[in-house]
């Protein structure tokens, strides 16, 4: 009798085991349950069908369920809510219709891939009609419903995190007035200070008012139940809205997973192996709900990346279909682009390698990632961390041109391979004028580090 492999959330953990484990156990009935009307879609491209540089929503999504059966053989239910996983039975416990009648489904073996929730300020009027935030293609289409319903004409974004941004240049492409507020110090605080700061004035240069260091205060509502204006302090500054986005941060959704017995780690997110099982037999996680081992400190915590998640969702299907497979963990590595600005990190930034006891030294240069006759020389600002005892490479950020940014992949290899400044400074990069410089910029700034660490 084949084997029975269920999986809990349809999209890039969920899908990419449900892939890899039907591709080595063909013979293994393999079946996704979604909550959603969708299954493998793109959450990252939904500011880009928002503004209409991807004119085709469907573009975002990759299969359907009868496509996935079709060329997969992988059965796919949506609006599938899971009530309950019973561990002691290897079953799940499903909600089989809107009547609220109840079907049992075995499993052999389990993944949780239930990805996160977006979380919510707990401030008067944030469920008023027009606030948003996204986690599913469907909030992108309400956004653009909204929009086009109420001939929406200026947005308040809560938050300067990656979708806030990407959203910030989305709205202002449609033609609206964007205001961009952050509580923190500073935007994007994935970014050390002085590197954000450069994103900032992107945002600023094209018309989004950035304020940071204020604080939504209450959000005001019309009559009709429809936002109206956001209030700040501190002050009592009103900004008056037609739509207000938030991105605060994420949560890992893992209350299925406590109520099954499931233990989360120190982060909040579920705890779980190399090879991605927790600590229930035959039950395994992957993905934002899931713990991720840093590559630089060795401890553990989610990184809500795609990315991150599909790699682990390859491994967990892996070992779903009786191999021995194992993930080692994760830099954080991202990149945005916004306007025509492109940011990128990977390892630690500043605050993280300080908060894990290093003694940092970090160096910062200004260069050109392709020769000067070259369309402008694509420049970009490096910015590289380092360990002052060990002369351990930590970290670096770069912004700038795309072809500047993408070199991010240079330094997350080098951190990978856990080299030191002394050993990344000597990397091998190519070299030709249109596409690269005599000195790379990424080794300008080892270099320049090289001397600080003396």
């Amino acid at each position: 009798m084949s084997e029975q492999l269920v999986v809990i959330g349809g999209n890039a953990a969920g899908m990419t085991a449900a892939s890899r484990a039907k591709r080595l156990a063909p013979s293994a009935a393999v079946l996704v349950l979604e909550a959603s009307d969708q299954i493998a879609y793109s959450i990252c491209g939904l500011p880009y069908w928002v503004s209409n540089i991807v004119s085709n929503f469907e573009d975002l999504v990759l299969f359907t369920p009868e496509s996935l059966r079709n060329e997969r053989g992988i059965e796919a239910r949506l609006q599938t809510v899971v009530e309950q996983i019973q561990p002691s039975r290897r079953s799940v416990v499903i909600q089989a219709d809107r009547n609220g009648s109840r079907q049992i489904i075995p499993y052999d073996k389990l993944l949780l891939a239930t990805g996160y929730q977006p979380l919510r300020p707990n401030i008067e009027g944030v469920s008023a009609q027009g606030v948003f935030t996204a986690s599913r293609l469907s909030d992108g289409q309400s956004i653009v419903s909204w929009l086009q319903e109420r001939a929406a004409r200026r947005a308040t974004l809560v938050g300067g995190g990656y979708i806030g941004l990407e959203m910030a240049e989305a709205l202002v492409k449609r033609g609206l007035e964007v205001t961009l507020i952050d509580a923190g110090s500073q935007i994007f605080p994935t970014l050390d200070p002085d590197i954000a700061s450069l994103v900032a004035d992107e945002l600023t240069r094209q018309g989004v008012q950035v304020l940071s260091g204020r604080k939504v205060k209450q959000i005001l509502v019309r009559h009709d139940g429809s936002v109206e204006a956001a209030e700040l302090v501190p002050g009592k500054l009103r900004i008056p809205t037609d739509l207000v986005f938030i991105d605060v941060g994420v949560t890992p959704n893992v209350d299925l997973a406590v109520e099954a017995g499931v233990r989360l780690g120190a982060s909040g997110a579920i705890e779980v192996s190399e090879r991605m099982e927790t600590n229930l037999s035959g039950v395994f996680a992957a993905g934002n709900c899931a713990e991720v081992t840093h590559l630089v400190t060795g401890k553990a915590h989610p990184m809500s990346l795609g990315t991150v998640a599909a790699k682990q969702g390859r491994v967990a299907g892996e070992n779903m279909a009786g191999r021995r497979a194992h993930f080692l963990g994760a830099l954080g590595t991202s990149i945005v682009s916004i306007f025509d600005v492109t940011a990128a990190r990977t390892g630690l930034n500043e605050r993280e390698a300080r908060r894990a006891g290093f003694h940092v030294v970090s160096s910062r240069v200004e260069g050109q990632f392709q020769a000067q006759y070259f369309g402008g020389g694509a420049p970009g600002t490096v910015k590289v961390l380092a360990d002052r005892r060990s002369g351990r490479l930590l970290g670096a950020q770069i912004v700038g041109s795309r072809e500047a940014a993408v070199r991010i992949d240079v330094v997350a290899a080098a951190l990978t391979a856990g080299m030191n400044v002394q050993e990344a400074s000597q990397l091998d990069l190519a070299y030709a004028p249109p596409v690269g410089n005599l000195w790379n910029p990424v080794l300008v700034a080892m270099n320049t580090l090289l001397r600080q660490l003396g």
